[in-house]
This record gives structure tokens, sequence and C-alpha cells, in this order.
């Protein structure tokens, strides 16, 4: 071990068999000390850098940050942290935490600096997997969704194509009994295209439902809950649901992504539809509003499809957990819209249940800023 002085010290004893890097700086970044941690991970064997500029401590750090207004900073307030990545003695770039702070003699007018290594490969390893987890539920639980927008395409498309081979039957068969009238025909061909019309917007309302959205935009929360509405509102009708709708008159915009948001909507309405699919006593009702509440935004939707076990409800949000084993549950949905309303967006994710109604409500704050 390298020291400042011949005479033992216990302080430096400490620092030299501590298993962190442990290094000394002078205000021109020379090197004063060095420990045997550092020795080992930083220096080649027989290499001395003592009253030399370190071979180490960074020149630039993360957000473009310079060595001189680090050490700046440390003498202003005493302490510096971050995450940089480091070339080692046998030439491998890992990711280190340092810790930096100034020490000074009473009286004395120059600085010296200890800096502290840390070794966090393990730390950022984890975090990557955690975020690569994280990706591969989100996939799926858009691959799960896409499902059931197709499912939704097709509910609507279904009626609309019975109407057009129907108008086509009709002209074939006029023009087989002998002649077709002009204005019948018109009349037809007009329908057709109307019908052909509504096929398109059904297309557009679709497509590109969840594109990524890489910066967040200002948009009106009502008419994003309102779209993700009428997008399942043709199954509901089917089934016989009554649904109520409340938005503001004036458009209630947030700093939000888009996409994600119509998710969490779209996931929410079609929890509640499941829900009154399996209640047999009517009525089965839907309730969705949008509204305000000081500087956040309150969108909730609430059924009365039977509410939620208490058993149940602590679970909802842990990914893969589902009470529709083998229907069409992924135990995704619930877990995602969380960390998109909750980690994206700063707001809060919450369910109640009582009296054979369950309500989910989501808070989103009307800046956009978690």
């Amino acid at each position: 071990m390298e020291t400042m002085a011949s005479a033992p010290n216990p302080i430096l004893l400490v620092l030299g068999q501590t298993p962190f890097p442990v290094e000394l700086l002078d205000a021109q970044c020379r090197t004063l000390y060095h420990n045997i941690a550092y020795a080992g991970l930083f220096l080649c064997a027989d290499t001395s850098v003592l009253d030399q500029p370190s071979p180490v401590f960074p020149e630039t750090f993360r957000a473009g940050l310079s060595r001189e207004v680090v050490l700046e900073g440390v003498r202003a307030g005493g302490l510096w942290k971050g995450e940089v990545m480091i070339l080692t003695a046998v030439g491998k770039t890992i990711p280190m935490h340092l810790t930096v702070f100034p020490i000074r003699e009473p009286g004395a007018e120059t600085f010296e600096f200890a800096v502290f290594y840390e070794d966090i490969s393990a730390e950022v390893q984890a975090r990557e997997a955690l975020v690569h987890q994280q990706n591969l539920v989100a996939i799926r639980s858009r691959q799960a969704q896409m499902g059931e927008l197709l499912s939704m395409i097709a509910h609507q498309w279904r009626q609309p194509l019975t109407v057009v081979m129907s108008l086509v039957g009709n002209i074939q068969l006029k023009a087989k009994l002998g002649g077709v009238d002009p204005n019948y025909l018109q009349a037809k061909l007009d329908r057709m295209a109307q019908t052909v019309q509504f096929l398109s917007e059904t297309i557009d309302s679709f497509r590109n439902f969840y594109a990524p959205a890489k910066n967040k935009q200002t948009e009106d929360l009502g008419a994003l809950a309102l779209k993700a509405l009428d997008l399942v509102t043709p199954n509901l009708e089917t089934m016989g649901v009554e649904i109520f709708a409340t938005v503001p008159d004036s458009p209630l915009m947030a700093r939000i992504f888009g996409g994600e948001f119509l998710q969490v909507a779209l996931e929410l309405v079609n929890n509640a539809r499941d829900a009154l699919a399996a209640r047999e006593a009517e009525p089965r009702i839907l309730k969705l509003s949008v509204s305000r509440e000081g500087e956040k935004a309150l969108f909730r939707v609430e059924d009365n499809g039977g509410g939620i076990a208490d058993e149940v409800l602590p679970q909802i949000y842990s990914p893969y957990f589902t009470t529709k084993e083998g229907v069409s549950g992924t135990g995704l949905g619930l877990y995602m819209a969380k960390i998109i309303i909750e980690t994206h967006h700063g707001g809060t994710l919450t369910v109640s249940s009582t009296g054979g109604w369950t309500s989910f409500l989501c808070t989103l704050p009307l800046d956009g800023e978690p």
C-alpha cells in the first residue's frame, strides 16, 4: 500500500484495506494516495502514479460535466455523487459509483479531494434485466390487447359487410330480372359508399392505436377516454349494457403519452365489459367519467358487474394474476396500466369495490410531469 507518510496511521490502515478503491487528489487532480483495492483494479504491476495526474478520475462526466465543474461544486457544496464508466487495468470498462468530497486541514486554504470508487456492475445488470423483463411484459400485454382490438374490428365490420353483401345481392337480382332502374341503382350505390366509408373510419380508429410516442403531447383526456369507449361500444350495446359517459364541456388538457393512456382506458373498459358479461341480472351499467379536481385530472370507470372479492382485490395489479384463466386473461393488463399511470405519468391508479359495484380511478397531474 502506498501512503503519504512513513509513520503508521490508523486511518490510512483502514482506507488501505477497505475493499473499495480509494484515491486522494490534490487541487490539480494529482494522485497523493491510493489504497490496495485501487491499485489492484486500475493499475498494472509495479506502476506508480503518485504525484502524477490521476489516470482514473474522469475528465468528463455524464451530462457533459467537466472535471473542473465537478470539483468546483465539491468545494462549494461539500459532496458529489454520480455514475461513470471507467477503464480498468485489464482493458474492461465497468460502471462505477463515485463519491467525491473535500478534505482541508483547519486553517488551510487549499483543498484536497477524496474519491471513493464502487463497482456497480451487478446493480446495473439487475436494472437492465428488470427493464428487459418489463419490456417483455409490455409486449405481451400489447399483444393480448391487439387480439382484443382485432375482435372489436371483426365485430364492427360484420354488420356493415352484411349490408354490403345484401345490397350487391339486390342489384344482381334486379339485373337478372330484366334491368336496373338508374335511381334504384344510385340509391343502392350511395348506401354502399356510406357503409364502405364507415369501414374506412373503423380502420382509422384502430390504426396506430399503440404507436409509441417518444415525448409527451398535450392531449384532451375526455376525447381520448371517449375514443376508447367508442371502440367497445358496439360490443356493449349487443350485451344490452347501459352506458353513461360524462366528460367536461371544455377540453381537459394534460401532457401525456396518448397511446399509453388509451391502452389504460381500453383495459379498464374491457374489464368492466367482462364483469358485466358474467352478470345475469339486469340492468347492466357502465359509467365512464373525466373531471378535474384542483391541479389533477380524474378518470373513472365503474360497473355493476358484481364487484371484486375481498381476497382477490389486493392481487389484481400483480403480474400474471388473472381471474379469467383459460378464457382471455393474461394477468398483465392491470399490471401494465398501473405502471403506465404511476411510473410513466406520476399519477395513481386505485380500485374500490362495494355493493356489487367496481370503480377504477386514475388521477393524473395536469402538467403531465411525474
